[in-house]
């Protein structure tokens, strides 16, 4: 079985790839019991009524429409530095903003920045009693004033801002929206495998083969309150340009939506969390239609190298395919892969509105549910050929999806991504982090290994560098500064826990990273 993880970077690499993620890491100072802040200003969000809530989603499920997924309510509010939250000045003169928001009931928080301007230097934190998301920065959103927050478990969270002294007052934040979580997207309560029991997790042998389009999906938070999937995808200049297609009926807000790569179960079963910390916030639309529910975006940022993506390839023949893959996050889980044996037949279908759409008359494995609306089909040569739309099936009526086709998008699509022949490939085709400056390859040996592990370093790393290993969840587990000269490593895994862990090397203009099997 081929277990797959995208690495984590570490907060170096963070502030390395500053220009092109959502968050820098760091420590809020209200996690310091040293600086004596003062309790935050609490704001309590109004009763959310989610079992009404939940059977109009239902209403929504039996016509047909699959997404977005809806798993919260929005609160509207206007919580700005001037009206809400508490200031304290530290002796440094540096100024820190709280904000605590409450949404009673909920099983997660998310929220927007509606205006986000912050200064170089300035940090934004978001916490619970348990964790942090953070810290974000002026390279959060580069060249936008919105901000899009992904979800935080629970139903309090503190909000923090530390301005430092040489630009107070310079910083401007207003939250326009919270979300509360009526639905368990972090499985608290349920453990994780909400959707359909006939869904495979990506991890699992049958997908093996489709790891490149595995790794070009992600699950998007839509409007702060539904979930969509969609993937980034290729243009004929293979230049890495972050398109990312989606359904045209998950629209709205979208310079405030969250794209989450790699939210994949570490092991085939059971099905367990995987890292939430991938993500990118905001995007640009391109073009959309209701003729194939197409929607094109820009992400507003580049995802890292870090995260291991990939840019599908695409067919724009319009030819029926013998048999189609679609990868996707059901009622917003842990991403799924299903398939189906048979062609595809071209058709139309009104679910709101007409499409001219690929018809799955039946999933032999696998299934598609609320939330995997913009999910990709991709045909039997792997080429993506259209994204879902809507349709009935569900693990208990697995019949009839209807996805929008490529072939019919495609004149709306060809400014961005260029006319180069009827297929292209997907980019880039080495699935390695590596670059092409390498002079050498690194080298491991053994691996899988049962301790320690012998790591030869490439020429780029000759001249210093670092050696960062993270183990399935992203969690830092190892830490090598390198001296200049120096060409080899032993790194002891001896008392570690088996399973996966992703080795990283870098250096000026080299970056690479590796899996390291760790087996007793």
């Amino acid at each position: 079985m081929n277990l797959r993880y995208a690495p984590i970077a570490s907060a170096l690499l963070l502030a390395q790839l500053a220009s092109a993620q959502v968050s820098f890491g760091g420590e809020p100072y209200g996690r310091a019991k040293s600086h004596l802040l003062p309790d935050a200003s609490l704001a309590v969000m109004p009763l959310v009524d989610a079992q009404a809530l939940m059977a109009e989603d239902e209403a929504r499920i039996a016509q047909g429409i699959k997404g977005p997924w809806r798993f919260g309510y929005n609160h509207m509010v206007d919580f700005t530095l001037e009206n809400s939250g508490t200031w304290h000045t530290l002796p440094n003169g540096d100024g820190v903003w709280r904000l605590a928001i409450e949404c009673p009931g909920a099983f997660s928080i998310n929220f927007e920045f509606n205006d986000y301007v912050v200064p170089e230097g300035a940090q934004v934190f978001v916490y619970n009693e348990n964790e942090t998301i953070g810290s974000f920065t002026a390279e959060s959103n580069p060249g936008h004033t919105e901000l899009g927050v992904t979800q935080v478990p629970g139903d309090r969270i503190t909000i923090e801002y530390i301005e430092p002294a040489n630009v107070r007052g310079q910083g401007r934040l207003r939250i326009g929206q919270v979300t509360h979580a009526y639905r368990d997207l972090f499985k608290q309560q349920k453990g994780f495998g909400d959707s359909g029991s006939c869904n495979n997790n990506v991890n699992c042998p049958e997908g093996d083969p489709w790891d490149n389009q595995i790794r070009s999906v992600a699950m998007i938070t839509v409007g702060g309150q539904g979930i969509c999937t969609g993937q980034l995808i290729n243009n004929c200049l293979n230049n890495g340009t972050p398109y990312f297609l989606t359904a045209n009926h998950c629209l709205g807000g979208n310079n405030t939506w969250v794209f989450r790569f790699n939210w994949n179960s570490p092991t085939c079963t059971p099905t367990t969390n995987g890292p939430t910390n991938q993500t990118v916030s905001g995007s640009t639309l391109k073009t959309s239609s209701q003729n194939s529910d197409m929607a094109l975006l820009q992400l507003n940022s580049t995802p890292p190298a870090s995260y291991n993506v990939f840019y599908t390839g695409w067919d724009k023949t319009d030819t029926p395919p013998t048999a189609s893959t679609c990868i996707h996050h059901p009622s917003g889980d842990i991403k799924k892969i299903s398939f189906d044996n048979n062609p595809a037949t071209a058709t139309t279908v009104t679910i709101g509105y007409t499409a001219q759409v690929w018809r799955i008359a039946n999933w032999e494995d696998g299934t598609t549910e609320g939330g995997s609306s913009g999910s990709g089909l991709w045909n039997q040569n792997g080429l993506l050929i259209g994204q879902l739309f809507g349709g009935q099936a569900s693990c208990s009526n697995n019949i009839n999806d209807y996805f929008g086709r490529f072939g019919v998008s495609y004149p709306l699509l060809t400014t961005w991504l260029g006319s180069c022949g009827n297929t292209l490939q997907g980019y880039p085709l080495n699935t390695s982090v590596g670059t092409v400056a390498d002079l050498t390859e690194l080298t491991m040996a053994p691996n899988p290994t049962t301790g320690s592990i012998t790591v030869a370093l490439p020429s780029a790393m000759r001249n210093g560098g670092r050696v960062l290993l993270h183990d399935a969840l992203g969690q830092l587990v190892y830490s090598s500064t390198l001296r200049s000269g120096t060409d080899r490593l032993v790194v002891d895994l001896s008392g570690r826990t088996e399973g996966i862990y992703l080795l990283e090397a870098i250096a000026d203009g080299y970056h690479k990273v590796e899996r390291v099997v760790l087996t007793r």
